[in-house]
């Protein structure tokens, strides 16, 4: 559906001008935002194999505009979701941006426009030469304390080649055919990188590392933000981020029915269900704590 809702808004928007075209780009930004989240559900169900064709299927349509192959998902968010390692200095997805501002400029402002120009640059080398420059990278990276977990498992790099091959066939096919509309495709992929980056400080604290954790600390550090406007920013199991980082196995369709159980039951977690209001003011870290066990 948010594939369908895209290419409608995109036709749209290619042939629009003035207040249409502002409303087809939104739509457009919004499903394609939407349409990638959906790699983020597929990389904590790789095993599944009645998923399988579902995942196929993504990483041959979206997968193919955002030019991420769902494989990629899969280590560094099993690393943040890793007991012991989430938000510690291994965690690639916990960035201390509430007490680094040059940090936050640059995830903010910064990463969204490059992201496209970076994707198209690693599927190249990996269509080419495999992922052998990427291995490189994240070797220099780990050794300056900088983990990015982009490294892929051994089962997923031909897949990968495989697909990054695809997309330099499926973009190069397009660069020929509709060549006036690569400015806005880029623009709409920007806008959706935006979203991907601004929803970052709504699920958790991000001011200071552990030097390991516990299941506890997923409970206490995440936040699950009741809000219309968080809710676009944080589609499918990302909405509810707090019941996701305690059972994280849980399809994103199912996690309403949990949110309000929790939410009825646990005082622990009714404490890290906040307003968007709550992130920005600050929510004192010991309060939302003190109750939560071991």
């Amino acid at each position: 559906m948010p594939m369908a809702a895209f290419a409608a808004a995109f036709a749209w928007c290619a042939n629009a001008s003035g207040w249409p075209f502002v409303v087809a780009f939104a739509i457009a930004t919004i499903s394609i935002h939407r349409a990638g989240i959906f790699g983020h559900e597929v990389a904590h169900r790789t095993g599944n194999r009645r998923l399988r064709a579902f995942n196929r299927f993504w990483n041959l349509t979206v997968g193919a505009l955002i030019l991420v192959p769902s494989a990629r998902f899969v280590r560094p968010h099993m690393i943040h979701h890793s007991t012991g390692k989430f938000r510690t200095k291994e965690d690639p997805q916990y960035l201390l941006l509430r007490g680094d501002r040059k940090l936050s400029v640059f995830v903010f402002v910064f990463i969204p426009p490059i992201m496209p120009i970076f994707a198209s640059a690693i599927t190249v080398t990996a269509a080419i030469g495999g992922i052998a420059a990427e291995e490189a990278v994240e070797t220099f990276l780990l050794r300056r304390g900088m983990p990015t977990g982009s490294v892929l498992p051994a089962r997923h790099k031909r897949e990968v080649m495989l697909l990054s091959r695809y997309y330099l066939a499926f973009w190069t096919l397009y660069a020929l055919m509709l060549p006036a509309t690569l400015p806005l495709m880029y623009a709409i992929q920007v806008a959706a990188w935006y979203l991907v980056t601004w929803r970052i400080p709504l699920e958790h604290r991000m001011e200071s590392r552990l030097e390991t954790s516990h299941k506890r600390d997923q409970v206490a550090d995440s936040f699950t933000v009741e809000s219309p406007f968080a809710e676009l920013l944080q589609p499918l199991a990302l909405k509810y981020h707090t019941a996701h980082h305690m059972f994280p196995g849980v399809p994103y369709h199912n996690l309403p029915a949990l949110h309000a159980e929790l939410k009825a039951t646990d005082p622990v977690y009714r404490r890290s269900v906040v307003t968007i209001r709550d992130i920005f003011r600050g929510v004192p870290e010991h309060a939302r704590t003190a109750d939560v066990g071991g």
